[in-house]
């Protein structure tokens, strides 16, 4: 779970995996095709309690190459979406849908959790980029360029997953409290959607998808945070599979993802039954959709999924998860998370030198 002002080559050197397989933090650079075309890369999922009474927010991160110049990068030529299902078998719900368009976003809505690709639905209003707007129904929106809303070490990952892969548990490897994404940038989608249009309880998660030669191709997608680089270990065949299919396609690779947490809490030596431990935790990450509960406070964590607030140490409670006991990456500073809309830091423009 689209931030990096380094070059593709440094962010992988950085983060110690060839360019085959690309690592990151969150979702950030995970497939070829997310690194082919960064604007459909989505990198963080948010969906919490709204300030303003009565609404719930949903933020999507993208583009790890936004710039802090005051602008954001989304892709002209394809659609962004938030698919709301009121059950795992995404038979019931909504989903809304942006379309960049001249400098504007084009809100839709499609009464259904898991449309076709490129189904825009029902036009529900536009808003220019960078500006708060009131659309019809209560809703209102902000895109546009902010501060990555991510902590996380990238580059503990990287040691971390290597150890991993040569057999050993290695928790001294987050001891450099690196937060990678501390001074990097993003491209924000942040909507408030008024509770009385969503099912009572949800299940939610994001996708990207571009039309290319002719026909529509899904980019990205997430909902729960490090799934491919760290539930499926990086590895690019899987990787792909995961990010360009929907969620009722996640069975197939549930006995991998819990294969992967059954070695590293079996490494960590922290379950007595690590195969066990695996397939319950595979469980509750598979389908990969984030549960809500519409008005209540939001809780990513060991414990409990439900949404995820900008203030969630998510890194630290997946990586609890993986390795069966509890476990930081020692970056934890969350210091730009504003609690009123848009809920994160929008970037300045750059001015020009005095002459």
């Amino acid at each position: 779970m689209n931030k990096i002002h380094c070059t593709r080559p440094a962010f992988a050197a950085a983060m110690g995996f060839a360019l085959a397989a690309p690592a990151g933090a969150s979702h950030h650079f995970e497939t070829a095709l997310s690194n082919a075309y960064p604007a459909y890369d989505l990198t963080d999922l948010f969906v919490f309690e709204a300030a303003t009474p009565g609404k719930t927010v949903f933020i999507v991160a993208v583009n790890p190459q936004t710039k802090n110049d005051g602008t954001a990068s989304f892709g002209e030529s394809g659609l962004y979406n938030i698919h709301i299902s009121a059950d795992h078998a995404l038979t019931s719900g909504l989903t809304l849908t942006f379309r960049p368009s001249n400098g504007n976003i084009v809100v839709g809505r499609h009464d259904g959790p898991n449309p076709a690709l490129g189904v825009e639905g029902t036009q529900l209003g536009m808003a220019p980029v960078g500006k708060a707007t009131k659309l019809p129904n209560g809703l209102r929106l902000w895109a546009g360029g902010a501060r990555d809303p991510f902590v996380g070490n990238a580059d503990g990952l990287g040691q971390f997953q290597a150890a991993l892969t040569a057999g050993r548990y290695d928790a001294k490897a987050f001891d450099n409290a690196s937060n990678l994404f501390q001074s990097l940038f993003t491209s924000a989608l942040v909507i408030e959607v008024p509770n009385d249009l969503l099912p009572r309880e949800f299940n939610v998660f994001a996708s990207s998808a571009m039309l290319m030669d002719g026909r529509w191709m899904q980019v990205n997608r997430l909902a729960h945070v490090l799934t491919t680089h760290l539930f499926l270990m990086a590895d690019p065949t899987l990787s792909a599979e995961h990010v360009m299919h929907r969620p009722d396609e996640d069975p197939q690779r549930k006995q991998w993802i819990a294969a992967m947490i059954a070695r590293a809490s079996g490494l960590a030596k922290s379950q007595a039954d690590p195969l066990a431990y695996g397939d319950r935790m595979a469980e509750r990450l598979i389908p990969d959709m984030l549960p809500y509960r519409v008005g209540t406070k939001a809780r990513y964590a060991v414990d409990s999924f439900n949404g995820r607030a900008t203030t969630d140490d998510a890194m630290d409670a997946v990586l609890s998860i993986f390795v069966g006991q509890t476990m930081t990456d020692n970056a934890n500073t969350f210091d730009h998370h504003p609690r009123e809309f848009p809920y994160l830091v929008p970037t300045v423009a750059t001015k020009a030198p005095a002459r």
